[in-house]
């Protein structure tokens, strides 16, 4: 019974040794933060320009070294380029803060980059320009650069400013509604801003804005927001 009462007491200490070292390295050691994607801005192609600095290639077209700044801990990046004429989407990584890719000319694009780092992303703003190569001076509008603004008291601030070489918008068309197909609320409007829309937090939002200028030229910038 003696021997017995002594190996349950043995166990015990050795238990509370084990968590009282556990303990201690806890304290010597603290936990490693985890670490995060730095913040990062777009350089070149310039938002809302034509793009002039590319070198020639056959077939009518441009190689244009698209630039941004670095962000902390990327381990790479993914640049999306959009051609606005047709919607299709160009996709390419680099490891570097640049990456040349070969264009069509006279054309309109945006573009953007994601830097990763494992399973984390951070994405930039989407910027927009025309490669070099105009025949002349009709431009479409850039899409307009959509931003939203909890006003924290049930309604956002809604902007959406767009920019046209000629400068000739005439008009913006306004979808907003809580399906990936938002129902128009403002037609033909020459207003860029809602101070004040009505939201219900926690629900997903869609916006889509279609900028016309007067030669009928368009453009169509689509976002989603959720608060």
């Amino acid at each position: 019974m003696k021997n017995l009462l002594k190996f349950t007491c043995c166990l015990f200490l050795l238990a509370a040794c084990k968590g009282n070292k556990e303990d201690l390295i806890d304290q010597i050691l603290p936990a490693i933060p985890e670490t995060e994607l730095g913040a990062f801005n777009l350089v070149f192609p310039d938002n809302n320009l034509i793009c002039t600095e590319g070198e020639d290639q056959i077939n009518d077209e441009l190689a244009i070294e698209f630039l941004w700044s670095k962000s902390t801990s990327a381990s790479s990046y993914k640049l999306d380029i959009t051609n606005q004429n047709t919607g299709k989407v160009i996709s390419t990584t680099s490891n570097t803060e640049s990456k040349s890719v070969t264009l069509p000319k006279d054309t309109q694009f945006s573009w953007s980059v994601t830097a990763v780092l494992e399973d984390q992303e951070e994405k930039s703003t989407a910027w927009s320009f025309y490669s070099e190569g105009i025949a002349e001076d009709n431009f479409a509008p850039f899409p307009a650069e959509i931003s939203i603004t909890d006003n924290t008291d049930g309604t956002v601030k809604i902007d959406w400013p767009s920019t046209d070489l000629d400068n000739d918008i005439v008009s913006y068309d306004f979808y907003w509604g809580k399906t990936a197909a938002p129902e128009i609320l403002l037609s033909q409007t020459n207003l860029v801003s809602i101070s004040a829309q009505s939201i219900e937090y926690g629900t997903t939002y869609y916006i889509r804005v279609v900028t016309v200028d007067s030669r009928g030229n368009s453009s169509t910038s689509n976002t989603e927001f959720n608060f």
